[in-house]
């Protein structure tokens, strides 16, 4: 029998996160893996751990909460208030607390630490045998690498998302107490919280792992669909995240698969009717902007400037499309006011292009609250 300790740290917004990949996780796992998880709790309720205890039900496995006082890393600098372009992104205090692993499990030697955000497709068996030897860590190395190892005067930057940590190597090299020393003496140096400081304090004592084991989806600068389709773990890295920005994403997809399993699986309709207007809002303003981009006459420029002037209006109908269909009405009726007079052909393209798409994102919302729609057979395929 194979014994896999895995580790993840959040606070009470990512539940439904740490539940999906959990979820994957005992999903792709051997039927003879032995798994014990450790989550370093920071305000998880006790409905959110009920909730997590159902995906016993896919297979058996151990897991222990470690409640974590904020109060003792509150002196961690924090990407968000590093400047106002950093706001969207969720980079939250919970990532320091593995810097107290060592002490959180003093029982145990090596363990595999977790972004909430990974989709893990394999057995781990591989990556747990990766020997450690005289290293703290194995790692992937970062999509940004030659970028963020430029900022920092290093050679390598490496990914904080998923690291396979020697807890011994740890202890015996008071690792903790650098990495902590480090936050709180050059704050003005770092940038990624966490992922900064373990790659400069230790910036010696990190094994390099293939990439399949951290595919950092949405970071790289070209997508390689080979690497995609063989790489073990799913890192749904950056702002992009299927629950936040939806839109039409096979990965997505992937995440909804695995919420499928779990007891936020309720979410999967919101989160792609959410896509469907995101897909409508990027489809029509890319149609109206190339129908309009070189316009010259004033009737055109008229249109332009009324759309332009009752933009926040149309697109909160947009947005709203997600919710209920009568708003197809509501932009019908908008588009006929703007446009009702004119017969220019270029701005009845314009109409006939918002029609056009209204009408396809209209077809996608009925299909998904259809009892035999596509998109519940995808999830479905899925459940055993």
């Amino acid at each position: 029998m194979q014994e896999y300790n895995i580790c993840y740290s959040l606070d009470s917004n990512y539940a439904e996160q740490l539940a999906v990949s959990i979820a994957s996780i005992l999903k792709n796992a051997d039927i003879s893996d032995n798994i014990n998880f450790y989550i370093l709790d920071d305000g998880l309720s006790a409905d959110d751990k009920n909730k997590i205890n159902l995906l016993q039900n896919i297979k058996k496995f151990n897991i222990e909460y470690i409640s974590v006082l904020n109060d003792d890393f509150k002196a961690c600098p924090l990407l968000t208030e590093k400047d106002e372009k950093y706001k969207d992104y969720h980079v939250t205090l919970p990532t320091y607390f593995r810097f107290k692993l060592p002490k959180f499990l003093p029982k145990l030697d090596k363990i595999l630490y977790l972004d909430c955000d990974v989709i893990v497709r394999t057995s781990l068996k591989d990556l747990f045998s990766i020997p450690l030897d005289n290293t703290a860590t194995a790692m992937v190395l970062d999509a940004d690498t030659e970028k963020e190892s430029k900022r920092l005067s290093l050679e390598k930057y490496f990914n904080a998302g998923v690291m396979l940590i020697n807890l011994g190597y740890w202890r015996k090299n008071n690792i903790g107490n650098k990495l902590f020393e480090y936050a709180q003496n050059n704050k003005e140096h770092i940038l990624w919280q966490d992922q900064d400081i373990v790659n400069i304090v230790l910036k010696d004592e990190i094994k390099k792992i293939d990439k399949k084991w951290n595919y950092q989806y949405f970071q790289y600068e070209e997508l390689n669909n080979d690497e995609l389709a063989d790489s073990s773990i799913l890192h749904i890295a950056g702002r992009f995240k299927p629950w936040l920005m939806p839109f039409e994403s096979n990965v997505y997809d992937e995440y909804y698969c695995y919420l499928s399993f779990t007891a936020w699986k309720n979410n999967i309709v919101k989160y792609k009717q959410n896509s469907f207007g995101k897909h409508l809002k990027n489809q029509i303003g890319g149609s109206v902007t190339n129908i309009l981009v070189d316009a010259t006459d004033e009737d055109i420029q008229k249109v332009y400037k009324d759309v332009a002037q009752n933009y926040n209006e149309i697109q909160n109908i947009y947005d709203a499309i997600a919710k209920s269909n009568e708003f197809v009405k509501e932009l019908d009726k908008e588009a006929r006011y703007l446009l009702e007079k004119q017969t220019n052909e270029k701005i009845t393209g314009v109409y006939e292009e918002i029609t056009r798409n209204y009408k396809y994102t209209k077809k996608l919302v009925d299909e998904v609250k259809t009892e035999n729609s596509n998109s519940k057979t995808l999830l479905e395929n899925f459940i055993e």
